[in-house]
């Protein structure tokens, strides 16, 4: 096979030019006695472990724009979905050298069909590149590419439905810890169109954790506080204080975890991470429903539903705030979407699978419409701070496109976003100037105005246990717990 040294990674690439060239590195000493052809090759042999070790991490910032979180980064990229296979609900954790294995699934309005590639970065507890080099967290190649794409079929604007599993046989992770999934487009290696943070765990350290009502005044009927017990009989922790930290993040969200949380009490094979105060979360309220998995009859009350001519619109009832002091509880998704669709496709099947298609086309993944859905929410009068759209569908993130506008014929803010067929959870959330010092993104916001928050709101969080050894050059994920604010 001949295989073209343009198409590899930059350092990579490096170690080719090395074994072609490695005749012209050409040295004589009279000590040595070496000399031609076989300096070369000891040259090569030489360099070949600094190169393949030390320029990963070196390269490691050639990429500006990356963003260590997840993020789209173009425009023609819709309905980024990540989760563990099986699984549309979940977070984006697996076992090392488990069973389990994560599915990434997008939409492209391009009209040809790309060639995206993709890479793990291997990241340290901090979400900061590990020291590791390529070779020491992935057993397989060190690009792969998304080959598992189809057109959506029957649907009023046109899309290419790409997927990609992993592990694969191409992609193998041979280390615990936090990793980014970087997608490139790949005419342009150098610029990312989607990136994703996932885990990959060893199952050493034992975990329970209660979600509590926390003892401060002033949080009391607001905020839900995590405590946690570890277990470390199978780990050999010399200095708990040093070697361990955990992280706690709610409703699969990163904007406002809590991070680099150093163990205060210290038992026999145990450690204890018990803050008042410290690990808390503000409880919000339950996220809002949007339900349009049927484009002829949403169960969302709307105002109108029409077809324009590359998808559905549809303007929905007036939403009013929610921070009346009152709690009402109901099931969400904690944030999250699910794409499916109520309508079955009226197919001549004959037709559908003489090219070879198979009945997975048929299913929401290929059929699913797109609806430009206006969202309304009534206030009366305006405020004087920035009102946005807040959930899974906006990467948890405060996107210009989802920033409301103020429509003063109405009294009510509106904003529109392009959504697949679905049921989709959201928040209003109101633009806020962060505490001095303060980097985290969830600190831009605030739910006191619109939404509200509540002890009482049912959250999801998980707990990440990190363990680096003394002398260890990484941090490894060594155990993870599940916790819901309803049950104890």
């Amino acid at each position: 096979m001949n295989l073209r040294s343009s198409n590899l990674p930059l350092h990579l690439r490096a170690v080719a030019l090395l074994i072609k060239h490695r005749s012209t590195y050409r040295f004589s000493s009279p000590n040595w006695g070496l000399g031609g052809k076989k300096t070369g090759d000891l040259v090569c042999a030489l360099l070949l472990p600094l190169l393949l070790f030390a320029l990963p991490p070196l390269l490691s910032g050639q990429d500006e724009d990356l963003k260590f979180i997840d993020n789209t980064y173009v425009d023609n990229i819709k309905t980024v979905r990540f989760h563990l296979e099986g699984v549309l609900s979940s977070y984006p954790l697996i076992e090392l050298n488990g069973s389990g294995r994560l599915r990434l699934s997008f939409d492209d309005f391009n009209d040809e069909v790309r060639r995206y590639s993709y890479k793990f970065i291997h990241c340290n507890q901090d979400w900061q590149p590990s020291s590791l080099s390529e070779l020491e967290f992935n057993a397989g190649n060190t690009i792969g590419y998304i080959d598992d794409y189809d057109f959506s079929i029957r649907t009023l604007r046109d899309y290419i439905h790409y997927e990609l599993v992993f592990p694969n046989r191409d992609m193998q992770i041979s280390a615990s810890g936090n990793y980014l999934l970087v997608v490139y487009d790949d005419e342009d290696e150098t610029f990312p169109v989607i990136t994703r943070r996932f885990m990959v765990q060893e199952k050493l350290a034992g975990i329970s954790g209660r979600v509590m009502r926390p003892s401060i005044v002033d949080q009391i009927h607001t905020h839900q506080e995590v405590d946690l017990t570890v277990g470390t009989k199978q780990m050999q922790v010399r200095n708990p204080l040093r070697e361990l930290r955990a992280t706690v993040i709610q409703n699969n969200r990163w904007d406002n975890a809590v991070t680099g949380i150093i163990p205060n009490l210290l038992q026999k094979d145990a450690v204890r991470f018990d803050y008042q105060g410290q690990v808390s979360f503000f409880g919000a309220n339950e996220y809002r429903n949007l339900d349009m998995r049927s484009v002829r009859a949403p169960r969302t009350e709307m105002v109108s539903v029409t077809n324009e001519e590359n998808n559905y619109a549809m303007m929905m009832q007036a939403d009013r705030p929610r921070d009346n002091g009152t709690y009402l509880g109901y099931i969400d998704f904690n944030g999250d979407y699910i794409n499916d669709r109520f309508e079955q496709l009226n197919l001549q099947l004959t037709q559908e699978t003489e090219a070879g298609s198979t009945y997975d086309r048929f299913n929401y993944n290929y059929s699913g419409d797109y609806v430009r859905m206006t969202f309304v929410l009534k206030t009366n009068t305006q405020l004087d701070r920035d009102i946005y759209l807040f959930g899974g569908f906006t990467e948890h993130q405060l996107k210009p496109e989802y920033k409301m506008v103020w429509n003063p014929q109405i009294a009510a803010y509106v904003v529109q976003a392009l959504l697949k067929q679905g049921f989709y959870n959201y928040h209003y959330v109101v633009e806020q100037s962060p505490p001095e010092g303060s980097t985290k993104a969830s600190d831009r916001f605030t739910y006191d105005i619109i939404e509200g928050s509540f002890d009482e709101t049912e959250n999801d969080y998980l707990a990440l246990i990190y363990w680096r050894p003394i002398g260890g050059r990484y941090d490894r994920l060594v155990g993870t717990r599940q916790m819901n604010s309803n049950i104890d």
